[in-house]
């Protein structure tokens, strides 16, 4: 009797300790799980949880101009709904400066921009004449374009008489011939011509032939001879009328205020009418 109930009592232990430790093929024991993620799928339209949303791609395609009509639609493998952002962009420049500014037009608040120049000093000549800004320059012809030009215009010719070794013909140039007054009336009212008394080509003038004369290492040319009456002084300024005539040769240096006298008295044809005294006090009066 008590045998039977110890080997009982052993059967019922054994029973129980078979009860906690889990053995293979028993069907009311649940498996180790294995390391796998789970996904657990969220209701269209719901806000996803625990989930990662996916990284965007580098090459993504540029946005679009305008905003879609219609709203982006869920994603029906994820769930997830994309969203997507209308970014409205300038236009890039191709060299990289900002645009230039929108013109205004007729009733544009637009002010525009103000510039302030402020007007240059104005030089003032002899009586009280402004002196041009750009530098006015002797137009010089040879004595062959002078009487064609006269062919279909006739004016007076001014010739200037000079040498190459003539250093007060040079200082004429630079001074006298450079002022204003006596270039702007010299190429208005006269042709002017440089001749160079020592040139030795022929020269036909007045249905005559000039030529060279030589005189030792140098020498003259005859129609500077003749402009000069045998007085061979330079520089010397000679004044020829319509007609090609002499009117007077003037020798030596003249300073631009008495040279512009000289041109206004020959050029207004006062010579015939009043002496040069007279005229050059009431020239520099004006």
């Amino acid at each position: 009797m008590r045998k039977n109930l110890i080997i009982a009592l052993i059967a019922l232990l054994t029973a129980s300790l078979s009860a906690q430790t889990p053995g293979q093929g028993t069907g009311n024991l649940t498996p180790s799980s294995p390391k796998t993620t789970k996904t657990t799928p969220q209701p269209r339209g719901g806000t996803p949880s625990n989930t990662t949303a996916a990284k965007p791609s580098k090459l993504a395609p540029a946005q679009p101009a305008q905003k879609p009509a219609n709203p982006p639609a869920a994603s029906a493998r994820s769930g997830q709904t994309t969203r997507t952002t209308t970014t409205s962009r300038q236009p890039a420049t191709s060299t990289g400066l900002a645009p230039a500014a929108r013109p205004t037009g007729a009733g544009s608040n637009a002010t525009a921009a103000k510039t302030t120049t402020k007007p240059a000093a104005v030089k003032m000549g002899r009586k009280g004449r402004p002196i041009p800004s750009v530098p006015v320059k002797v137009n010089w012809m040879t004595l062959e374009e002078a009487l064609e030009k006269s062919k279909t215009e006739k004016r007076k010719i001014f010739v200037d008489v000079y040498t190459d070794w003539c250093g007060w013909c040079r200082r004429m140039d630079d001074s006298t011939f450079a002022d204003p007054f006596v270039a702007q009336y010299l190429n208005d009212h006269y042709y002017p011509v440089k001749f160079n008394a020592e040139q030795q080509k022929d020269i036909v003038f007045k249905d005559k032939t000039y030529h060279f004369r030589r005189n030792g290492a140098r020498g003259t040319h005859e129609l500077a001879i003749e402009w000069l009456n045998n007085r061979l002084s330079y520089p010397t300024v000679v004044f020829l009328d319509e007609n090609f005539s002499v009117i007077q040769p003037l020798p030596g240096f003249l300073d631009p205020a008495k040279l512009e006298a000289i041109l206004n008295y020959f050029g207004t044809n006062s010579h015939y009418t009043t002496p040069w005294d007279t005229y050059e006090k009431r020239f520099s009066e004006e």
